[in-house]
């Protein structure tokens, strides 16, 4: 394996296309890969080194992804549209499995600890 010396190079950017400019920056967390256009808003894409490993984060105006197949594997997968819908569609069948689905809802707060069980409809 080859280790390569780290030159940093400030205001040093490739010229693309359509005005865009791309440009590599170091940060204190690992590194910045940012395209400008004086037009378009700003794509980055920042790679976080972490004990547990790289943290990809990206920021742009759309994602989309066209793939044959696409899989998420994480322990914990979060979908939050801060404006607008959020639209699922398929062409076939819509699996939703989970111990509990809350639909419109928020789970039930916890029963106190010196209650025995919930109590149910009609009950007296």
């Amino acid at each position: 394996m080859v280790a390569f010396d780290c030159v940093e190079l400030p205001g040093l950017g490739i010229t693309l296309r359509r005005g865009w400019v791309a440009r590599v920056e170091p940060t204190d967390r690992g590194a910045l890969l940012r395209l400008q256009s004086p037009r378009q808003p700003t794509l980055e894409v920042e790679i976080v080194l972490t004990a547990a490993g790289p943290v990809i984060r990206a920021a742009a105006a759309a994602l989309e992804i066209t793939a044959a197949s696409f899989a998420v594997q994480a322990g914990q997968v979060a979908l939050t549209a801060r404006t607008g819908d959020v639209a699922i569609r398929a062409n076939d069948d819509v699996a939703l499995n989970g111990e509990q689905v809350l639909l419109n809802c928020d789970r039930d707060p916890p029963l106190p600890s010196w209650l025995p069980g919930a109590p149910t409809v009609g009950e007296r």
